[in-house]
């Protein structure tokens, strides 16, 4: 039981850990494009 609970919690830090890299990347986006919005365009 105890190996059972082990491996599912050791999922569910992959995947905890996954949606934060997940979070950070949609963030850094954000922020990329509303910096590019904000820039002057050169055309």
């Amino acid at each position: 039981m105890l190996e059972l609970w082990n491996k599912w919690y050791e999922t569910l830090v992959t995947v905890e850990t996954l949606a934060t890299v997940v979070v950070i990347a949609v963030v850094a986006a954000g922020v990329m494009s509303l910096v590019e919005r904000r820039r002057p365009t050169k055309h």
